[in-house]
C-alpha cells in the first residue's frame, strides 16, 4: 500500500511540474509576440518623429508646416517660408 501511495504522489508532482512548465512556455510565447509588437510600434513612432522633425514656421501666420510642404519665396538675400501659397499671396498683398 505504501508503494502505490508514493507512486501516485510522485505522479501527481510530475503532472504539476509539467503543467507549470507548459504555462511558462505559453507565457514566453505571448511575451515574445508582445515584444515584437512593441518593437514595431517603436519603429513606426521613430519613423514618424524623423519625418516631423523638419518643421518650419510660416512667416505670415506663424503656423508650423513640414519643410517638404512649405512654400519658400526668395528675394535678393532673404527667403521667407509660408505654410501655403494662399498665405504667401495674403502676405504679399499686405
Amino acid at each position: 500500500m505504501g508503494f502505490i501511495f508514493k507512486f501516485v504522489l510522485i505522479l501527481l508532482v510530475f503532472a504539476f511540474v509539467v503543467y507549470v512548465l507548459k504555462a511558462i512556455a505559453r507565457l514566453s510565447h505571448h511575451l515574445r509576440g508582445t515584444i515584437r509588437d512593441v518593437k514595431e510600434i517603436r519603429e513606426k513612432v521613430s519613423a514618424r518623429a524623423a519625418v516631423s522633425a523638419d518643421m518650419v514656421r510660416c512667416f505670415s501666420c506663424g503656423a508650423f508646416v513640414s519643410a517638404r510642404d512649405a512654400v519658400t519665396l526668395s528675394s535678393r538675400n532673404s527667403s521667407q517660408i509660408f505654410c501655403s501659397s494662399e498665405c504667401a499671396r495674403a502676405h504679399i498683398a499686405k
